[in-house]
């Protein structure tokens, strides 16, 4: 805040000027009085002498004397006096400008948006976080303006929402201190974004004069937690699907003994060709069963200290033979040596899964990129994977240019058995038996996808320390 005049300051700045214009007209009234006396003693027919005249001033000075000085004296306590109240004034005012500063300080610190109204809607104060998560670009464009029209008008299903209806309106009429979640406020650009708010009246006293509310953008906490439920519902399936896979594998080697028993006891060519079709359906089980169990990190593993880069190098020229003559292959791999603790043939299995994945997602020529970096992931991400290991990970990117993965579609992909292709064209087991190998190694899978970019896959593994 600025600098205060000090009260000398306030006084000379009072009492100069009243002083000069006290002694300009003392100096005009002996003047005034001076001619007069010529004038009287002219028309008495006295000559005025130079030392008529000294005695006559003398005389009106002594009279003067007392008078003038008393009046200097009040002339400087009422300047003094307003010296006073004019420093408390500016000390009350300086005080109170200061208060509302840190006030608005205050406001504009917090992450929330604050925003207070009239008694008609119009906006009579907002921080600055109000206006730019509503999209504007400082809060003198929301003064006067109608809160209700301009951020909340409209339903989340796009029905208008009439302002008698509107929850911060009931809200700061009765008083009401719970937060809503989950409505929308609408920015300056026509887009929308979830919020949670509360609205209380503004009271002066015991009157209302106005309604303050807060609000703060849950985009995120929506994000995180649905993630977090996808990561809950993916558990409980997965430890049914490994249950299950687990009986279902006992029968199926049942079956395929006794198949194997007939077989070695039967001549007929006929039933041969039978027997061996029901061999070859009991493998296929047994290979959705081992899906199965990848996917509830049950299955059996050979895990020892590999080199990432040598691994994939290995594989990705298997991998080329998946793709057909219009998809590339193009492997970028890291400058840095990458030792991990992992199954190399499993490995393989994730590295193929993801290859076939994007090969399906791009049915034209493209390329498809693996490339594997160093990567420290936020705390967030590991917190939200509910992976214990907090050094440092190798990650193993599959990059394809398709059509990406539609938002509706994405949060069941790892799911066992879902698939978008037609019936027979796939188990939907691959990515499922990705998420559960990776988990089983100690890391976690991520998925980015959009229709102009295509889809990344990220598999983290946890860098295998001396």
């Amino acid at each position: 805040m600025k600098k205060l005049p000090s009260l000398l300051r306030l006084f000379l700045y009072r009492f100069i000027p009243t002083s000069l214009v006290y002694t300009s007209s003392m100096l005009f009234l002996l003047y005034i009085d001076d001619q007069a006396f010529k004038k009287i003693l002219l028309s008495l027919g006295i000559r005025a002498e130079n030392k008529v005249l000294s005695q006559l001033h003398q005389h009106l000075l002594g009279l003067q004397t007392s008078a003038g000085l008393f009046l200097f004296i009040a002339i400087t306590a009422v300047c003094l006096y307003f010296s006073v109240v004019r420093r408390r004034q500016l000390v009350g005012s300086n005080n109170q400008q200061e208060y509302l500063y840190k006030i608005q300080l205050l406001l504009d610190s917090t992450q929330e948006g604050i925003y207070g109204t009239d008694h008609d809607g119009r906006c009579t104060l907002a921080n600055k976080s109000c206006a730019r998560l509503l999209g504007y670009d400082s809060t003198n464009e929301l003064l006067g303006q109608s809160m209700h029209e301009l951020i909340h008008h409209t339903r989340p299903d796009g029905r208008p929402y009439p302002v008698d209806e509107c929850s911060i309106h009931t809200m700061s009429e009765t008083g009401f201190t719970g937060v809503v979640e989950n409505e929308l406020f609408w920015r300056r650009d026509g887009s929308s974004f979830p919020v949670s708010f509360s609205a209380l009246p503004m009271l002066d006293g015991n009157q209302a004069i106005g309604m303050v509310c807060s609000f703060t953008d849950i985009t995120e906490k929506m994000q995180v937690e649905e993630q977090l439920r996808q990561a809950q519902k993916m558990e409980a399936v997965g430890q049914l699907s490994g249950g299950i896979a687990h009986d279902f594998n006992n029968i199926l080697q049942i079956v395929s003994n006794n198949t194997r028993f007939v077989m070695d006891r039967c001549d007929k060519a006929d039933l041969h060709s039978v027997l061996e079709e029901m061999l070859k359906a009991v493998e296929r089980g047994s290979h959705l069963t081992r899906s199965m169990l990848a996917f509830s990190s049950k299955q059996f593993m050979r895990i020892r200290p590999l080199e990432l880069n040598e691994l994939l190098s290995d594989a990705l020229v298997l991998g080329q033979k998946l793709l057909t003559e219009p998809i590339h292959l193009e492997f970028i791999p890291c400058q840095e040596p990458l030792n991990v603790m992992v199954d190399r043939t499993l490995m393989q299995q994730v590295l193929f899964n993801l290859i076939t994945n994007a090969r399906d997602a791009m049915p034209g020529l493209g390329t498809i990129t693996t490339s594997t970096a160093l990567a420290a992931p936020d705390p967030e991400l590991l917190a939200l994977h509910r992976c214990p290991h907090q050094g440092m990970f190798a990650r193993l990117a599959v990059k394809d240019h398709g059509c990406g993965i539609p938002e509706d579609i994405r949060k069941n992909i790892f799911e066992p058995f879902f698939t978008t292709k037609e019936v027979g064209q796939g188990t939907g087991l691959g990515l499922s038996m990705v998420f559960g190998t990776v988990q089983q190694l100690g890391g976690f899978v991520t998925v980015d996808s959009s229709p102009e970019a295509g889809t990344t896959f990220a598999v983290y593994l946890p860098i295998r320390t001396q």
